[in-house]
This record gives C-alpha cells, sequence and structure tokens, in this order.
C-alpha cells in the first residue's frame, strides 16, 4: 500500500531517496493500523461494560487504550525517522545535481526558486511522507471496523448515525483540495513576488538610493501584498461557510443528537454504540481533512523539485587526468542562444606551459567559451580535450583537480582570510599562505575576516587561491577588473611566471590590450566568437 501511495504522490525522480524509507514507513503505518484498531477494542470494552459490570472489561478498555498509545508512539517516531532519512536524502541529491548542472541551467533558475526547491520544498513534503499514509489507514481501518461493530450491535438504522460525518467529509474530501489546488498556485506566486520585492529592495538598496528608485521597489512591494491580502479575503470568503458547516457537522453534538433520534428506544448497549462508535467515525474525517491543504502542498512540491531533477547535468565518465602537465585544445566548438551562434566552430589548441588571453567586445562569448574550457558548459557541438582525453569522459574529481576556474565576482566567504584560502589546498601551511598573498599583490592578517574586504582585496584573495592549486589549467575571467594598473600587471607578470614554471596553462580574459600583450598569445573574438590570433 505504501508503495502505491508513494508512486502515486510521488514522481519517479524521487523515488531513490523515498525508496530506503519505504519499509520503515510501512512497519510505522502498521502499527498506526494497531493503534486504531486497539482504540476501536477498547471503546467494545466499555459498550460490554455498560451491558454488565466486570473488571475483566475495564482492564481490556485500560489495556487496549495502553496498547493503542504505545503503538502510535512507535508508529510516529519510525515514520518520522524514516521521513527524516528521506528528507537528508533527498536534499543530498538536490544538491550534488545542482552541482552538476551547466551555468547556463543553473542561471535560469532565480536565487527565490533555487531556496525554495533545496530548502521549502523539501520541508513542505513533510506531512505528506510522514503522516498521509497513516492517515489513510486510519480513515479507512476505524470507520470499517466502526461500522461492522455497529451493524452487528444496531443494524442497519445505524448507518444514519455517519450522516453528519459523510456529510463533512465530502467537504474535505472533495470541495476543499479542488479549491486549494485552484488557489494555492496563485497564492505561492505572489508570496514569490512578496519575497523578490523585499530581497530585490535590500540587495540592491546602495543603487536605489543613487537612482531614487525606492518608491519604486516598495510600490512592487505593496502591489504584491495588496494583491495577496485580496486572495486570502476571497478565500476566506469562499470557504468560511462550507467550513463552518462542515466543522459542525463533525462536532459530538451533530453524531449524538442524530445518534439519540435513531436509537432513543433501544437498549443502553445499542445506544452507547451509536454514540462512541458514531464518533469513531467522525474523527478520523476531521484528521484526514485537515491533512489534505499539505497533500496538495507536497504534490506540488514533488513537482517542483522533480521539474528540477530532470534538468541534464553535465556529462561526466570515469577516466583519471592524471597529475602531470597536460595540454588543452578545443575542437570545433558551436553554442546557440535559440536560433542565433553565440560561439560558431570554434578551435583552438593551448599547450602546457602557455599563457592566453581572451578579448573581445561584450556579447561576443568570452565567459560561455571560459566555461566551456573548464566543462561547466555543454556545446552544441565539437568537444573539449585534456590530454587526449574529452572533458565529458573525466571523473568529476580528476576534472575538478585539473581544472581551476575563477569567475568573475567570485567573493569570499564569511570567515577568516585563512579558512578561504585552505579551500583550494587544505593542508597549506601560514608560510604558503602568506606567500600567495603576497604574490596576489595583498598584505593582510590571515585571521583577518575576509567578508569586510573591498572587491579588489577580495579578488585578489581569489587569486592567491590560484597560486596554491595543483591544477594543471588555470582560468580567470577578469581577474584584474577591480585593481589598479600597476597592480594589475604585477599580478598577471606573477601569474604568467607561475604558469611557465609549473608547466600550467594560464587562460585569462581581459579589456585591456596592454595587459593583454603579456600573454604568448591573444584571441580576439567577434560577436560569433570566431577568433583572431596574435602570438606575442
Amino acid at each position: 500500500m505504501i508503495s502505491k501511495i508513494s508512486q502515486h504522490y510521488v514522481t519517479p525522480s524521487l523515488m531513490p531517496a523515498l525508496k530506503p524509507s519505504i519499509k520503515k514507513l510501512a512497519l510505522g503505518t502498521f502499527c498506526e493500523a494497531l493503534a486504531a484498531v486497539a482504540k476501536v477494542g477498547a471503546l467494545l470494552c466499555l459498550i460490554n461494560l455498560i451491558d454488565k459490570f466486570a473488571n475483566q472489561w475495564i482492564y481490556g478498555a485500560i489495556g487496549l487504550w495502553a496498547a493503542s498509545a504505545l503503538a502510535s508512539s512507535v508508529g510516529s517516531w519510525l515514520v518520522h525517522d524514516a521521513e527524516s532519512q528521506f528528507s537528508t536524502r533527498l536534499r543530498r541529491q538536490v544538491a550534488q545535481h545542482l552541482t552538476r548542472l551547466p551555468s547556463k541551467t543553473i542561471s535560469q533558475y532565480g536565487d527565490n526558486q533555487l531556496r525554495r526547491i533545496v530548502s521549502e520544498d523539501i520541508s513542505t513534503l513533510h506531512h505528506m511522507v510522514a503522516h498521509l499514509p497513516s492517515e489513510l489507514v486510519t480513515f479507512i481501518v476505524v470507520p470499517a471496523t466502526s461500522i461492522f461493530i455497529m451493524l452487528n450491535l444496531t443494524g442497519p438504522v445505524a448507518m444514519l448515525t455517519l450522516l453528519p460525518g459523510l456529510i463533512a467529509s465530502l467537504y474535505y474530501l472533495l470541495f476543499l483540495p479542488r479549491f486549494a489546488a485552484k488557489h494555492g498556485k496563485e497564492r505561492m506566486t505572489i508570496m514569490g513576488d512578496i519575497v523578490t520585492a523585499v530581497n530585490d529592495y535590500t540587495r540592491g538598496i546602495r543603487v536605489n538610493r543613487i537612482y531614487g528608485t525606492q518608491a519604486g521597489a516598495l510600490d512592487s512591494y505593496n502591489d504584491a501584498t495588496r494583491r495577496f491580502t485580496h486572495g486570502i479575503v476571497k478565500w476566506v470568503g469562499s470557504v468560511a461557510l462550507p467550513a463552518a458547516i462542515a466543522t459542525a457537522l463533525l462536532q459530538a453534538v451533530s453524531t449524538f443528537a442524530m445518534a439519540y433520534t435513531i436509537g432513543y428506544e433501544l437498549s443502553p448497549v445499542a445506544m452507547a454504540s451509536l454514540f462512541f462508535f458514531g464518533l469513531a467515525v467522525v474523527s478520523p474525517a476531521l484528521k484526514l481533512g485537515h491533512g489534505l491543504d499539505y497533500v496538495n502542498a507536497g504534490k506540488n512540491a514533488a513537482k517542483n523539485i522533480s521539474d528540477f531533477l530532470q534538468q541534464p547535468q553535465i556529462e561526466s565518465g570515469s577516466l583519471s587526468a592524471g597529475e602531470k602537465p597536460l595540454s588543452l585544445q578545443a575542437s570545433n566548438i558551436v553554442v546557440a542562444n535559440g536560433t542565433v551562434n553565440i560561439i560558431d566552430n570554434f578551435s583552438h589548441y593551448f599547450p602546457r606551459g602557455s599563457f592566453t588571453a581572451i578579448m573581445g567586445p561584450s556579447g561576443a562569448g568570452k565567459s560561455t567559451l571560459l566555461r566551456l574550457l573548464t566543462g561547466q558548459e555543454t556545446p552544441l557541438s565539437g568537444f573539449v580535450t585534456l590530454g587526449g582525453n574529452q572533458l565529458s569522459k573525466l571523473s568529476e574529481i580528476s576534472r575538478y583537480s585539473a581544472i581551476r576556474y575563477v569567475p568573475q565576482d567570485i567573493g569570499v566567504l564569511k570567515t577568516t582570510i585563512r579558512q578561504n584560502l585552505k579551500l583550494s589546498t587544505p593542508s597549506s601551511s601560514d608560510d604558503e599562505l602568506n606567500q600567495a598573498l603576497q604574490q596576489a599583490q595583498l598584505k593582510i592578517d590571515l585571521n583577518s575576516d575576509a567578508s569586510v574586504l573591498s572587491g579588489g582585496e577580495q579578488q585578489r584573495v581569489a587569486i592567491a587561491n590560484t597560486f596554491l592549486t595543483q591544477a594543471n589549467v588555470l582560468l580567470l575571467d577578469e581577474p584584474t577588473s577591480a585593481l589598479d594598473k600597476n597592480t594589475a600587471f604585477t599580478v598577471i607578470r606573477n601569474l604568467a611566471k607561475f604558469a611557465k614554471t609549473q608547466d600550467k596553462i594560464l587562460i585569462i580574459i581581459t579589456h585591456d590590450s596592454e595587459l593583454a600583450k603579456l600573454a604568448d598569445t591573444t584571441l580576439m573574438l567577434n560577436r560569433k566568437a570566431q577568433r583572431q590570433d596574435e602570438e606575442v
């Protein structure tokens, strides 16, 4: 049953994370079913106690209630532990998938959308995974057992007692889920607009102040909150009356009134069965109805995560690049944006120990080319080889070990300079770290907070990491954009010397033609990334 429920509510992409937890979920659900049957048995003992006072019925009721509590506790622990392990595996699966996505794919997701997938959507699955199976079992087992007992003690007339619960169940099982599905997507969109408006304003507050656009950001926020308020009022106005009626029908007074109306002439035992087991039918409907909102939210979250996990990853193989210096070659590379080729039939050989500068106008595909050379993008056609092996055939670890890519505005972690530098080589000594900083023209204490550094200083921390790496290929996207001319020239000379002495390949993107003259080769890219070589 658990497998069927999971297949209906959980998409195939999530099954690898869920499958190891299914046995524990099934066992927990079974415990919940036992707890439900034990509760019904305790009520039956009380009814028999009315018919004939005996200690065995008292002890039986107490024992069954205790057994119900124990089984329910064990079941709850099992399903929540299984759900916790499922969430952990799913978070790891999503995180690993994220690291393997091409940069272009990642850029299609906004910060809020990625955060929602990695955090909020996975949390939303909790109720559906941990509670829905046991609630469905309770909704089936308790009513079925109660109806069977009532029919045996009272006869078919007992079915009339179920009318309040059945009418209310129609609201919770049919009307509310459909209405929630209709308006839930709209609410999520509006909430996303609110979060986006706040983030855009706070992150760009300096820009807003420069251009006097605070009012525009606040207008976006106010518009989103007005739409949210209007939607909530509309929602409450639509569901308030049906919800009030359904809630009233699920109250004990409704069931008791119906039970007394049809059973006032029956024996005390028969009337007691109507009172007790009539409520045993109503209570699961109320419990399940409360959970259906979360089920719909969970299904939407599962779809969002599944769509994300189905995004194509960067291809990887099992080959090793080795540790010795290797040459890099791009062959007939074509990259398209829609119907327009950004890079058109690009080929170039980068020998080991070489220094290449890439120049060209904005939009010529320089950064795209650099990401292709590092293996973070997949070309429409063509391939990149390292030491004769295509990047797509190398293992992830081997590719990351062989190629170091420093993008624009890489930033730093909010920790010390030392910890930031040890991201590259954790075993480096303080002397080696200081030497790398010196090569990057940055004099600063290793215990300093990296997050308070200026843009140019943060850029040099990233460059210092490059001096520490064991990678054979160094790819830097405008590494000196935040540096003054003298510092930029010194840093690039040091990088060129480092690459030459270590027999590494150094490739940088720059808009400074004077700086490019330091390179062995300059690639001039036009709008379709067709190169013009300039040997120096």
